[in-house]
């Protein structure tokens, strides 16, 4: 058994913080061990598979000289990728887990261990992080959780299972011992220097054929934030010691974005980080959030992203205005805030720092400035009251209504939240929820909440979403949020594109008008059902026979508008060609290098306004 992180050359047991990649010496042919990361395709992953989390780990890996691979398991068939796994012949196979994808892990490793009886099956991720070895007593078939950031556990394991040696002293993991018990290591301390970790390796992009709808990149690592219902590393549910905040550099940045553009003719992004502006949401930050956006411009990398903001960040200010001018010149298009309520009884329930005129503000800011604002939102939750859902529907209809889900979210319940912990104490965590990990096994204070959240709950594709949250089949409503989004960055890109071509203004502008009439509709629409939905519920009045024609009647209402403005679009595209304008040229891909010559230029980068 090895007692000393020196001989891996594994700096964490010698210096809090403090990470680098070295191999034992003993390990002359790292590439004969093998280790498959395996990406359960459940929840939001459907939408967009790549998992950050496993690339920077496969890096790692790589780095040390390991063989590894990333392999996607699609809902309900999972066999396949068994199979492939047991060809490949691993030592070692991971899975990140979280709420949503335990029972298809626990599914997953079933048939795993049956093709493949002795190979060593470790479990991490938010789930395993928070949980520990209850990941091992839910999932039979695991032998290790990891708890805490992966690249430091999984250089150790790597090193120790192909050197034979045990693992019983390994930080950060918890393990089955020899007579069965549950055994938990100490966790490791946090990795304070983002910048000496790869970059994290691009399998899913190159098997999708570059054609993912973004790639994401990470910025930073944990938030200053406390919100009660967040399973993501902040200052209320802190598992490792050190800093609640680490990001690299700009330049590390923008090195990272440029590769992504040269090698893989990619320029849509998703800028994962909690919260961009941090580590302050103030000076500090924002000055690091314009040394991006400047570099991208000085760099004349042509691209588009998104991001994660903090309402109570952004004010009517001259200088957030300016800010957010110049993150749209350099790309940014989309900003997902987690607006979460509409009343401020609400927003301390969830510890927020944001008031619901911070909010209004936001909301208005990033419209005013073209950004399309993804919000989350959380109306249906175990304190609800009837009260509070009507006037989150009303905040809603008066602000951002368009999209009927998030006007019937449920509160999704995560291990080591703060929330989590409140709803055990006041009994209204279900009883095996630390069996199941299943988000939705809760109940509601208010009887009639939870009648409603059924109720509407049931009113969205198949069982899978309506029982655990898992999307394997997507009705008009799910597809209409995703069309929605493309259909307003195809406008702010037009817009970035072709502003000073002659005509097309006049033709945005119009189709602009057509958006916000649309929206308008759908939320006067959606609100008008809600409240007929609720009043239903409350007197007993819905029958089955009606929810079967709602459930028709939402479908054809978001297929009929998703056609409408499809129409229009390709309308628009027609009348910016007469003016000579390229639509082409907003895709999310680059045309490729041409063969024999230079690479095709993409405008020479961001143009200016």
């Amino acid at each position: 058994m090895l007692t000393s992180g020196k001989e891996l050359g594994l700096a964490p047991r010698e210096k809090p913080g403090h990470f680098e990649i070295a191999l034992d010496a003993r390990i002359t042919d790292p590439a004969a061990f093998r280790v498959s990361f395996v990406i359960l395709l459940d929840g939001d992953l459907v939408m967009s598979p790549e998992h950050l989390g496993v690339a920077y780990m496969a890096a790692t890996l790589r780095a040390a000289g390991f063989s590894c691979e990333i392999r996607e398991a699609e809902h309900g068939h999972h066999q396949e990728v068994v199979d492939a796994i047991a060809a490949y012949a691993p030592g070692l196979v991971c899975f990140t887990l979280m709420s949503l994808n335990v029972p298809s892990c626990v599914e997953f490793c079933a048939a795993l261990r049956k093709e493949m009886p002795e190979v060593v099956i470790a479990c991490g991720g938010p789930a395993g992080t928070f949980t520990g070895t209850d990941v091992l007593r839910v999932n039979p078939h695991a032998d290790i959780v990891a708890v805490g950031e992966g690249e430091p556990i999984i250089l150790d394991l790597a090193q120790r299972l192909a050197l034979g040696e045990a693992i019983a002293d390994c930080p950060g993991i918890g393990y089955r011992d020899e007579d069965g018990g549950y055994r938990q290591n100490p966790a490791r301390p946090l990795v304070h220097n983002l910048e000496v970790l790869p970059y994290p390796v691009r399998d899913q992009l190159i098997a999708h054929g570059n054609k993912l709808e973004y790639v994401r990149v990470s910025t930073s690592r944990g938030c200053v934030a406390r919100c009660t219902f967040c399973s993501a590393p902040n200052l209320g549910n802190r598992v490792q010691a050190g800093k609640a905040w680490r990001g690299v550099g700009p330049d590390y940045v923008l090195d990272e974005v440029e590769q992504l553009v040269r090698d893989h003719r990619f320029r849509t992004f998703d800028f994962i980080d909690s919260t961009f502006e941090d580590p302050d949401g103030g000076r500090v930050g924002k000055k690091r959030v314009r040394a991006i956006a400047e570099g991208i411009l000085d760099r004349g990398l042509d691209i588009y992203y998104n991001v994660c903001m903090r309402a109570e960040n952004w004010s009517d200010c001259a200088e957030d205005h300016d800010l957010l001018d110049l993150l749209v010149r350099s790309g940014l298009e989309k900003v997902n805030v987690g607006i979460e309520s509409g009343v401020p009884e609400e927003l301390l329930l969830w510890e927020k720092r944001a008031t619901v005129e911070d909010n209004i503000s936001i909301i208005r800011l990033l419209r005013e400035h073209g950004i399309y604002l993804a919000m989350g939102f959380i109306p249906f939750h175990p304190y609800a009251t009837v009260e509070t859902l009507t006037q989150n529907a009303d905040f809603l209809r008066e602000h951002a209504g368009h999209n009927l889900r998030r006007l019937t979210e449920r509160l999704e319940v995560y291990p080591g939240t703060s929330i989590a912990r409140k709803l055990a104490d006041d009994g209204l965590l279900g009883p095996g929820y630390e069996d199941n990990l299943d988000p939705y096994d809760y109940r509601h204070s208010d009887e009639r909440v939870e009648r409603l959240a059924v109720h509407f709950a049931s009113l969205y594709n198949d069982e899978d979403y309506h029982k655990r949250g898992v999307i394997t089949d997507q009705s008009a409503v799910f597809e209409f949020e995703t069309f929605n989004v493309v259909v307003q960055t195809f406008v702010s890109r037009l817009y970035r594109r072709f502003h000073a071509l002659p005509g097309a203004m006049e033709v945005l502008e119009r189709f602009k008008d057509f958006l916000h009439e649309t929206r308008q509709d759908m939320g006067r629409q959606n609100h008008e059902f809600f409240m007929e939905n609720l009043d239903d519920v409350l007197t007993d009045r819905l029958d089955p026979a009606k929810r079967r024609r709602q459930l028709e009647q939402i479908e054809a209402r978001f297929r009929t508008c998703i056609d409408r403005i499809r129409a229009e679009q390709l309308r628009v595209g027609m009348r910016l060609h007469r003016f000579g304008a390229d639509v082409t040229a907003i895709s999310s891909s680059l045309p490729p290098v041409t063969p024999g010559g230079a690479p095709r230029s993409y405008n020479g980068g961001a143009p200016t306004w």
